[in-house]
């Protein structure tokens, strides 16, 4: 036993030794200067989007030059930063896009001569000015490339534009809208469109069908349907068809065929126990359930109602603290009892990009929904109103 403490001890204090050693680290590389090659560190998020109020407001942005390498910098670098606009069409050309460029006046480099001094290897934070009152619309995307033009050193041409994608939003509380129907009564009820109409079911259980009339409004409805009161969800699935769960028993599904003027056809049961779920949202060719804990599942549905089991699946967490989800174009729009609107960007096969923030202040209605690209909202007092939504720009419903 003692030898073994014995060499342990030995060990140990080679280990010791071995650690105090300095480790020597050979910074002169082969070709080092190769490396050493000004670059612009927001370029390596190209577009850097920018989504901003129109007001008078002047908004300002960084951007900057670093000098890459291992190599120190040992004399004093002149840098020149400018806007060069041909850049703009070089961009939309590689990457399928149409922005438009930043109008002249908008913006402004309020340190576009700059220098990096001896022993510094960057120039440190620069601004950006852009003013946005009288110079760009409400939800055009506008495209500013700032680069680096001119300076006393090796440029990297992968990393020396930093493209700016800005797009306007109206002002908080300045938000248009345009009133759709007053429904008085019948808002009390459930309300989903039906290809640019409108489909609401009264408190009573009558299915009523708004004709959309001229300039984004409804004209007076027509009943197309009574006793659906003994559904607690009914929405319209597309192509042909509605879906209601029933509000006894397990919350079953059923199909019922439509066609566009809403005289109903044939119908089915093609669900069981969907009563476990909170909400239910179509989404193309997919149901999303949210159950009680938040758990979004995806159940792929075909053109006859019938489920494709395989691939049934939980495809999200967290869904539970939304008031309001429902589909836009391909994504999921959610509101939160804050009033906060959120994109979720949403594949055919149930699988989600990065969410976006694109409004507030929507907790002032009682229900929100997807009409096209538009959205209609129905506020307390039973008035329902249109926006002309697009998520590309910020919706500030309050100031």
């Amino acid at each position: 036993m003692k030898k073994i403490v014995q060499i342990s001890s030995l060990i140990l204090g080679f280990l010791i030794a071995g650690c105090s050693k300095e480790v020597d680290v050979d910074l002169n590389v082969k070709g080092a200067e190769t490396y050493s090659m000004l670059y612009m560190p927001q370029a390596n998020g190209n577009p850097v989007v920018k989504s901003l109020s129109i007001s008078e407001s002047v908004y300002k942005f960084n951007y900057s030059a670093f000098l890459g390498g291992s190599l120190d910098n040992g004399s004093t670098i002149n840098v020149k930063f400018g806007v060069v606009r041909s850049m703009v069409d070089s961009f939309n050309l590689k990457n399928g896009t149409d922005y438009k460029m930043m109008p002249e006046g908008s913006y402004t480099l309020d340190n576009s001569e700059v220098k990096i001094a001896s022993g510094s290897k960057s120039t440190g934070a620069l601004n950006l000015s852009i003013k946005t009152l009288g110079f760009i619309l409400p939800f055009q995307s506008y495209l500013l490339p700032v680069s680096i033009i001119d300076a006393d050193a090796k440029v990297n041409s992968a990393l020396n534009t930093t493209y700016f994608l800005v797009t306007g939003s109206y002002a908080p509380g300045e938000v248009p809208r345009e009133k759709a129907y007053a429904l008085g009564a019948d808002a009390g009820g459930m309300f989903f469109d039906f290809n640019g109409d409108m489909i609401g079911k009264s408190p009573g259980g009558n299915l009523l069908l708004y004709p959309a009339g001229s300039n984004g409004t409804f004209n007076a409805p027509r009943q197309i349907g009574a006793g659906w009161d003994i559904f607690n969800t009914v929405f319209y699935y597309g192509g042909d068809r509605l879906i209601g769960r029933y509000g006894s028993g397990g919350g079953d599904i059923a199909q019922y065929k439509v066609d566009g003027n809403g005289n109903f056809g044939a119908s089915r049961t093609i669900g069981f126990g969907w009563g476990i779920f909170a909400k239910i949202i179509p989404f193309k060719g997919l149901l999303l359930g949210i159950d009680g804990a938040g758990n979004m599942n995806m159940y792929p549905l075909d053109a006859a109602g019938d489920f494709d089991f395989g691939r049934i699946k939980t495809i999200g967490t967290g869904w539970g603290g939304f008031i309001h989800v429902f589909p836009y174009e391909n994504s999921l729009l959610a509101i939160d009892a804050s009033g906060d609107m959120f994109q979720f960007p949403l594949s055919d096969e149930g699988v989600f990009g990065t969410k976006n923030k694109v409004g507030s202040g929507w907790d002032m209605y009682t229900l929100v929904f997807p009409a096209g690209k538009d959205l209609l909202a129905l506020d307390g007092s039973g008035d329902l109103w249109r926006y002309k939504f697009n998520p590309v720009g910020f919706w500030p419903l309050k100031k």
